[in-house]
């Protein structure tokens, strides 16, 4: 992998091993959160434990740790050297894969949900780590690239772990009626877990040795006061108004969208196997979005691209709503929804690096991410007000999205772009 110029200390051997320690990080959440979503969606095996909707509490369990725990794992990564934060918490995802594994081998929903949420809570301490040190070993013109590039990996990461989810959970679950024969390999999710972790532990070791940013810093274990305080340093400011931007985003797509794919299985009587793929697609789509964008950004922030993305994004949205059910169409439009996405994403992560102050950068990491989670878990509850409260159906639901995206897009307009821009130009021109 070729590392962008412009790295500090070791050359790009520490960026590039950053990149996969979080390529095989991602694909583990996707692997565990893909499984969950078949086995508890309409026609999964958990299904009658979980009712309809039942793909949302994979998703909480994954996002309400982030939510939780964001705050006091954001003083971990000031307090600490980023990179022994990371080489910790990747020690602590194989001994989860182990819990995950026993799950698996005994049918129990609720132990495998208990592993979904232990491995979430290991990547919440990751978060702050792995984007609060790029900006110490990038420089700063760089940083649009190497977000571009650590994205394109993570995303990498969520095609192939969503797409494997499919034939894992395929191969744990044969359906009756597409493979009447099948006999269930009870050991292969977690097994796959395991080695994946296992993986990303020794690639933790590679990441660049940085000094703590804030040795002297007191961890205090409180949960909320954290965000408090740090949103009382940035509020009205255009940190504020991009992380804003990010978690409204992430509601959309990451809390809403997402979980409407796995109901595609019964919409187009597919395999697991193939609606794993499409989520593989909004994937991969949204990868080579988010490395274009930050090729495109070269030494500066490109902060026009946000409400491009953002028009793009919706207006992809609002023709899956409409749309024939063709698988071919759902998945063109679904690459295009996932690839002008990361039009908005890279130049927002880039502006939220930037702004944040360095000597509490790992805590502003913290508030992001409880933001970014946030908003998935209110996607999350409003995707289940629609099916449960108002019967309302999957491929309906992306008229919701695209109505969000219209009040992110006028969001945009009327304040928060002009505000974007002339934080860019401060960059751009030093």
């Amino acid at each position: 992998m070729n590392a962008p110029q412009g790295i500090k200390g070791d050359g790009g051997r520490g960026f590039a091993f950053l990149n996969i320690t979080q390529f095989f990080n991602a694909f583990n959440d996707n692997v565990l959160k893909g499984v969950l979503m078949f086995g508890t969606a309409a026609s999964g095996i958990w299904f009658s434990q979980v009712g309809e909707g039942g793909q949302a509490y994979a998703s909480l369990a994954l996002a309400v740790p982030f939510v939780i725990l964001s705050g006091f794992a954001g003083q971990f990564s000031d307090r600490f050297s980023k990179r022994d934060v990371t080489v910790i918490v990747k020690l602590t995802e194989v001994l989860i894969g182990g819990l995950a594994l026993i799950g698996f081998l005994m049918t129990n929903l609720w132990v495998v949900l208990t592993a979904m949420v232990l491995i979430s809570i290991q990547s919440t301490f990751f978060g702050p780590a792995k984007y609060g040190i790029l900006p110490e070993i990038i420089e700063e013109k760089r940083l649009s690239r190497a977000n571009g590039t650590l994205n394109m990996f993570t995303y990498m990461a969520a095609i192939l772990g969503g797409a494997a989810a499919g034939p894992l959970y395929d191969a744990y679950a044969p359906n009756a009626e597409t493979n009447p024969d099948g006999i269930p390999i009870l050991w292969l999710p977690g097994v796959v877990i395991v080695a994946i972790g296992i993986l990303g532990m020794i690639a933790s070791r590679g990441v660049t040795r940085v000094t703590a940013q804030n040795p002297t810093l007191k961890i205090r274990l409180i949960l909320f006061k954290p965000y408090w305080e740090i949103w009382q340093l940035v509020r009205g400011s255009t940190l504020a108004a991009a992380m804003l931007a990010w978690s409204f985003f992430y509601l959309i797509v990451a809390g809403l969208a997402i979980l409407i794919l796995p109901d595609y299985q019964g919409l187009l009587k597919i395999s697991a196997t193939m609606t794993a793929l499409l989520t593989a697609v909004l994937g991969l789509a949204i990868g080579a979005g988010d490395y274009t964008a930050g090729r495109l950004s070269g030494h500066g922030v490109r902060p026009g691209m946000i409400p491009f993305g953002a028009l793009g994004t919706t207006a992809a949205m609002f023709l899956l709503a409409v749309m024939p059910l063709n698988y071919i169409l759902v998945a063109i439009c679904l690459g295009v929804a996932g690839f002008l996405a990361g039009f908005l994403m890279v130049p927002l992560q880039t502006l939220i690096q930037l702004l944040s102050p360095k000597e509490k950068r790992g805590q502003v990491m913290g508030l992001w991410n409880m933001g970014s989670f946030g908003g998935v878990i209110v996607g999350n509850f409003i995707f289940l007000g629609l099916k449960r409260g108002l019967s309302m159906g999957s491929q309906d639901i992306f008229f919701v999205c695209g109505g969000l995206g219209l009040l992110l897009l006028l969001l945009l307009l009327t304040g928060w772009q002009k505000r974007f821009a002339e934080a860019a130009a401060e960059y751009n021109d030093s």
